[in-house]
């Protein structure tokens, strides 16, 4: 890892696998609880139910999110490969990402400002169901990623120090932290960024550093800590990511 502008070394990322075992720990001592009272009461304890909601979509519904995509094409690209630094690249991005900020960006009731404001994406969303949605965003990452590339490979190595390690002098976490280490994103919470344009992700880390993007997310703390040329350093190096 190198150094960032200040000379300081950033921190490496936190190991979340210490964790595992507390929560295996937990679990048990929850489920020895719960057999100790049913015995107490004269019943046998039952074993532990859950349900599992997560289907794969259908063909038909693939193909309705292909369909949604003509409306998108303009500015994403039908595909998802956004053909303008401008806009975000949709292909192979995790569906409940998608479907995360496009009901972010839907009025949760008529005239109640979105919780992310967007003038064309604000319009877009409030004539999606629920089920347009979910058809968009699967079909969206079903696609094949044309990845963006890196530009200065004096920008990539500092920006993969900030990725791999944080900012330690700033209290900035490793972004692979919570983006993974190869930027595939988490299901469901964070973004994959892996081959996004530089230009993009750069304007996302100012607009969370000023507040302009609204949604509630820990990444208005951590821009907030980054200086205009670690942003681009590390963004620079999120589009060479494969």
């Amino acid at each position: 890892m190198l150094p960032d502008e200040e000379g300081l070394r950033p921190t490496p990322a936190p190991d979340h696998r210490a964790f595992v075992p507390v929560r295996a720990a937990l679990g048990a001592l929850l489920l020895a609880v719960a057999a100790a009272a049913a015995a107490a009461e004269g019943a046998a304890p039952t074993a532990p139910t859950f349900e599992v909601s997560a289907t794969a979509p259908t063909a038909a519904q693939l193909a309705h999110g292909k369909q949604l995509a003509q409306t998108c094409a303009a500015c994403h690209g039908i595909d998802g490969n956004a053909t303008s630094t401008q806009f975000p690249k949709l292909a192979s991005q995790r569906s409940g990402y998608i479907v995360q900020e496009l009901t972010r960006f839907k009025p949760a009731a008529p005239g109640k400002k979105p919780e992310r404001v967007n003038a064309i994406m604000n319009g877009i969303a409030s004539t999606l169901s629920p089920q347009d949605m979910r058809d968009l965003a699967d079909y969206y990452s079903r696609q094949t990623i044309k990845p963006a590339i890196a530009t200065h490979a004096e920008w990539v190595k500092i920006g993969e120090g900030i990725w791999r390690g944080g900012i330690a002098n700033r209290m900035v976490p490793a972004c692979a932290a919570c983006h993974g280490p190869g930027g595939l994103g988490l299901p469901g919470e964070y973004p994959r960024l892996a081959g996004q344009w530089s230009e993009y992700v750069a304007a996302q880390l100012h607009a969370f550093r000023t507040g302009a993007r609204g949604d509630n997310t820990p990444m208005h703390e951590i821009a907030s800590r980054m200086s205009d040329r670690q942003i681009r350093d590390v963004s620079d190096f999120v589009a060479g990511l494969r």
